[in-house]
């Protein structure tokens, strides 16, 4: 093993130690049975899972935006509660919370930059079918996500049963360490069929915690189970995302399986925001298509 990878296995067993020697003192100490996690080492799925799993803990909440962009929610709850005494809480059930734009909007970014493309109004199933065709298609819908995680909405699509996905995504758009998983984004009522889930979280809605790949499934999943034989899995309810959620139930119509491998649309940049970031990067990269609100680009007509 290289000495880079020892010393990254290490500190992620020292992190362990210390977020489950907290955790633990933390349950004997607070008088409660709920467990909420910020800061940018909670973006640490490993870790989350076991300072929820081997503790007491019943109920786990890890902040979406759990590095410092999250401060701008802490300070609107701040004055929420505190200065504005309102007693209400809001739970925070997704992390939609970026800008949106409209398919007007999108049409004419569309035609600024002189693209062929196509109106849809079943693009659920047609970005379904070319994902089982070992396309991958940018997923470009509604509101972005808050916090560093793409949750379907500013996301690369692609077949989670593909033996070499990874290596192609990070061939033909990615460009990144090959060892870096890619997440199986699953029906949330699915979920327990195909992974080892001890305690439920609301954190794998937001692709925070891990969990082991059962034996039986693990290989009709290959590109999205880690070496260690877990995944970080986003978990997709129909009330919070219903088209993300009508997706992948298309998917697992075609092929069996109630999962999309998903990872953000970005090559080597911040993730995209707007429909001329997602035009941008499609063209540059080996996208093979891109869904842009209710319109779909193929590549092949637009070289």
């Amino acid at each position: 093993m290289e000495s880079h990878e020892d010393i990254a296995a290490s500190l992620q067993m020292i992190t362990d130690k210390v977020m489950l020697h907290m955790a633990k003192h933390l349950y004997e100490n607070a008088g409660s049975e709920n467990l909420c996690l910020a800061g940018g080492v909670t973006l640490n799925c490993v870790t989350n899972k076991i300072a929820f799993e081997e503790t007491p803990f019943v109920n786990l909440f890890v902040q979406p935006a759990a590095h410092d962009a999250g401060t701008a929610l802490g300070a609107a709850f701040f004055i929420w509660n505190h200065l504005l005494d309102n007693e209400q809480r809001q739970p925070m059930t997704h992390a939609y919370l970026g800008p949106s734009f409209t398919d007007a909007e999108i049409e004419a970014e569309l035609q600024a930059h002189g693209l062929s493309y196509k109106h849809t109004d079943q693009v659920e199933r047609e970005v379904a079918d070319l994902i089982s065709q070992n396309n991958i298609v940018g997923f470009f819908q509604d509101r972005m996500e808050i916090g560093p995680r793409a949750l379907g909405n500013r996301s690369l699509l692609a077949d989670p049963r593909h033996p070499d996905m990874r290596e192609i995504l990070n061939r033909k758009v990615k460009h990144r360490e090959y060892f870096r998983p890619l997440v199986p984004s699953i029906l949330y009522e699915q979920a327990k069929n195909w992974f080892h889930i001890e305690k439920e979280t609301s954190a794998a809605d937001f692709m925070l915690i891990a969990y082991p790949a059962k034996e039986s499934r693990k290989d009709k999943i290959p590109a999205v189970v880690h070496v260690d034989g877990t995944s970080r899995i986003q978990t997709v309810k129909k009330d919070t995302n219903p088209r993300y959620h009508k997706l992948i139930s298309e998917f697992y119509r075609i092929s069996g399986v109630p999962i999309v491998l998903n990872t953000s649309f970005n090559d080597s940049e911040p993730i995209v925001c707007t429909p001329k970031d997602a035009i941008n990067t499609f063209l540059k990269t080996g996208i093979d298509y891109l869904a842009l609100g209710d319109f779909i680009v193929d590549k092949a007509n637009n070289r």
